[in-house]
């Protein structure tokens, strides 16, 4: 796909052969459903699919379009099958809607760079953003990196009015969990789709990036599946009063919250746990996944003395349905000791603050405060951070009582970004969302961007285990195909219904018309001129020996420039 043509009547040819992997893929997987060769997430991530396919028929339907495919037609029809879902497989066509589009495009705010941009700016953008975009690096460079940090640690007072406008589009974001579960119980998808697109769109527009980059930590963290059971209902609440309102607090008070979640009590069973029936799930997952790790020093005894202290946490029912209720009835009045802290026999009617105490242990606890801070360094500085600098954010823990804007205050230090975070590679929404942002792309529907994020293996609130996604190099790099779909169809219009970038334009803002300067151009255009000598060489040379340097030129030498390790790593 990615090579000089030698015949454009090829090329509808030539994108079949492209697609036909992808195709073959989704073929397999349904004969390996009904033989039982998935697991659970696989088979989930298929459904998901299928819902998303069934979306696109509805709209194909509603708006009189032809887009109306079964699914079995779409796995039999290769490229026909995926114009189901808005891929054009004709490039000449896809060069047409996108002119038509451009009609009315808003004007890009790129113009040709002088001269080389600051790496440490660059480092910073690169790990407290979800990717470059020449409009945040101008913003670091005009007040200066450490003012910049502390502007996007008070994230509140940032003005995110575009982003809150785009939002509007999208009523459950607001709602309650009763006002979720008394209006959509017979149409439950629209709050789960509400808050998909919502995601994508705050972590491409919002301008606190920092806030989206922990609202990410935190959701893997604090992992809870969109699919289980009544989370339709709860996760929205969950997302917005849990994990984004306490992004940036402290972790005591992130654990809190979460621990009186209706999601969470859901999730893990917790809204079952009652004196004489103790329901441990949420007891083991609070010490292992959401405090003190694996290897924290808490036993099976202590699982089962968190459950005791736990019981009667649970969910009103009516009224107020979805928030946290504490049952007296159901508690455990007896004494109990937690990782070796006696908590007294109590009142049924005070019993509520066995589970507090359970809490303040948790946080406070050293194992706690060395398992947060690895996971921060990982997600910020690289898949092995110097263990001088977790140390160092552990110690900063434990001083503050758990600070979270204290310890990125450490992370995010400028020596630390520039001298010892170490590449790593891009999970599929971080790769999705960079893209997007580098090309200040318009995106009229978010479905787009998400279903190819759902080809890759990464969909927000998807993950069906406590664990949350995984972030280690291992879990993603064998999602290459999906990853070069995704960065050629950006760039060549098929994916126009859904988001449009004008490759075309872009080159021209960034003065890349010239001859010899169509690589220079799109490498300051989606890293900021980072990529090495040698990939701006092997681009330069793509597009020259490409035989119609036209649009179809750039625009593969676009999708070639996104799929290089380069960009694929950060």
């Amino acid at each position: 796909m990615l090579r000089g043509r030698q015949d454009k009547d090829n090329i509808h040819n030539e994108w079949c052969f492209f697609l036909e992997p992808a195709i073959l893929f989704y073929y397999a997987c349904t004969l390996a459903v009904g033989q039982g060769l998935l697991s659970n997430w696989e088979i989930a991530m298929l459904q998901l699919d299928n819902r998303i396919l069934s979306r696109v028929r509805l709209r194909g339907r509603q708006s009189g379009s032809s887009a109306s495919l079964s699914r079995r037609q779409f796995l039999a029809g290769g490229a026909a099958g995926l114009a189901a879902f808005g891929v054009i497989a004709d490039r000449a066509h896809a060069r047409g809607l996108r002119t038509r589009l451009n009609r009315q495009k808003k004007a890009l705010r790129f113009s040709p760079r002088a001269v080389a941009l600051d790496p440490n700016i660059l480092a910073l953008i690169d790990r407290a953003t979800f990717g470059f975009s020449q409009a945040t690096y101008d913003e670091v460079f005009a007040i200066g990196q450490d003012n910049w940090i502390e502007e996007q640690l008070d994230w509140g007072l940032i003005d995110d009015s575009v982003l809150d406008t785009m939002l509007t589009a999208y009523p459950t974001l607001m709602m309650s969990s009763q006002e979720i579960y008394a209006a959509y119980q017979m149409n439950q998808d629209v709050p789960q789709f509400d808050l998909w697109y919502a995601t994508l769109l705050r972590f491409v527009h919002s301008k606190r990036q920092l806030h989206g980059r922990m609202v990410e930590f935190w959701t893997d963290h604090f992992n809870v599946d969109i699919q289980d059971g009544l989370e339709w209902a709860f996760k929205t609440a969950d997302d917005r009063d849990v994990i984004q309102t306490y992004a940036l607090t402290t972790f005591p008070q992130l654990l809190n919250a979460s621990a009186r979640s209706a999601a969470m009590l859901w999730y893990l069973d917790n809204y079952t746990n009652q004196v004489g029936h103790a329901q441990e799930n949420y007891a083991r997952e609070v010490m292992e996944l959401h405090t003190m790790g694996v290897d924290g020093g808490y036993s099976q005894a202590d699982v089962e003395e968190v459950a005791r202290c736990l019981t009667g946490w649970t969910i009103r029912n009516q009224p107020n349905f979805g928030e946290f209720v504490y049952v007296p009835q159901f508690h455990d009045t007896g004494s109990k000791t937690v990782l070796g802290n006696d908590i007294p026999a109590r009142t049924a009617a005070a019993g509520e603050q066995d589970g507090q105490d359970v809490l303040d242990i948790l946080a406070t606890h050293p194992s706690t405060a060395g398992f947060i801070s690895r996971k921060l360094c990982v997600h910020f500085l690289g898949y092995d951070p110097p263990e001088d600098i977790v140390e160092s954010v552990k110690a900063t823990y434990l001083s503050t009582g758990g600070d979270i804007k204290a310890m990125l205050r450490v992370i995010l230090n400028a020596p630390v970004l520039t001298n010892l975070a170490t590449p790593k590679f891009k999970r599929p929404m971080h790769l999705v969302v960079s893209l997007l942002r580098a090309t200040d792309a318009t995106i009229t529907d978010p479905l787009g961007p998400l279903y190819m994020a759902l080809l890759m293996g990464h969909f927000p609130f998807y993950w069906p285990t406590p664990d949350g996604y995984p972030d280690k190099l291992e879990s993603w790099a064998t999602s290459a195909l999906p990853r070069w779909q995704w960065c050629t169809w950006l760039f060549d219009g098929s994916l126009a219904q859904y988001v449009d970038v004008d490759p075309d334009a872009l080159i021209a803002a960034e003065g890349g018309n010239a001859p010899g300067e169509q690589a220079n151009a799109i490498n300051r255009i989606l890293t900021g001129g980072r990529f090495p000598p040698s990939d701006v060489a092997i681009l330069q040379d793509f597009y020259d020996n490409a035989i119609d340097n036209d649009q179809f030129a750039i625009w593969d030498t676009f999708g070639l420039a996104a799929s290089l390790p380069s960009y694929q790593w950060y």
